[in-house]
Order: structure tokens, then sequence, then C-alpha cells
């Protein structure tokens, strides 16, 4: 019974910051995610000026 409130012990007191921890590696997997989404856009974007002009016609009118 001492090590099974000892091992709940620690586990309410690591809790908070493990979560905090967790969170914290979730945002920036997120961020990275999106940054790559962003980069791949611009990529697409670069194309040659007369496809660019041809893709808003297109897609505009």
């Amino acid at each position: 019974m001492g090590v099974g409130a000892v091992v709940v012990f620690l586990v309410a007191v690591w809790a908070p910051g493990l979560s905090s921890v967790l969170q914290s590696i979730a945002f920036r997997i997120r961020a990275a995610g999106k940054a790559e989404l962003v980069r791949a856009k611009q990529e697409t974007d670069r194309g040659a000026p007369g496809e660019r002009r041809a893709a808003r016609q297109g897609r505009h009118g």
C-alpha cells in the first residue's frame, strides 16, 4: 500500500507539468505543419507569370 501511495503522489505532482510539456510539443507540431503548408502554397504560386495569369483568369472569370 505504501508503494502505491507514493506512485499516486508522484503522478499527481508530475501530471500538470507533463500536461504542459505535451501541449507545447503538440503546438510545435501543428505550427510546423502549418508552416509547411504555407511554404508549399508559395511554391505553387511561383509558377511562370503566364501560368499565374491563366490560373487567375480561370478561377475568377
